[in-house]
């Protein structure tokens, strides 16, 4: 009587490598300059990265905040980081984290607020 044949379990943990049917010339090098740069042309200057990081309203058409991420190229130096949140441009991780810190705080109070008015407008019937 032959034996049953036993297959291992599939591994589906992430490696970070890209499957053997892609190749390298469909996904672009990542910016060696700054990680979350994703102008995909090699040797570029000015850096960007945009709509990665964005809440949108309830019918997913319109964005309500995002965030991101530019390094523009100067004559005197090397590009200036800058992260924007909404309108917003921050120069440096202090801002920025002082500036999120307020958003937490903010949001807090709109769940508050929320729920007061979802719940009087519920007790009107």
């Amino acid at each position: 009587m032959a034996q049953p044949t036993q297959i291992a379990p599939l591994d589906l943990t992430p490696t970070g490598h890209l499957p053997a049917a892609v190749s390298s010339e469909q996904a672009p090098a990542p910016c060696p300059v700054f990680r979350d740069c994703n102008d995909p042309k090699p040797g570029h200057y000015d850096h960007s990265g945009h709509g990665a990081l964005k809440v949108l309203d309830e019918r997913e058409c319109s964005t309500v905040l995002d965030a991101g991420m530019v390094a523009l190229t100067r004559d005197d130096g090397p590009p200036r980081a800058t992260v924007y949140i909404g309108v917003g441009e921050f120069s440096d991780l202090a801002s920025v984290l002082a500036k999120t810190a307020e958003l937490r705080r903010f949001l807090d109070q709109v769940d508050e607020l929320a729920m007061r008015t979802f719940n009087d407008h519920r007790a009107r019937g």
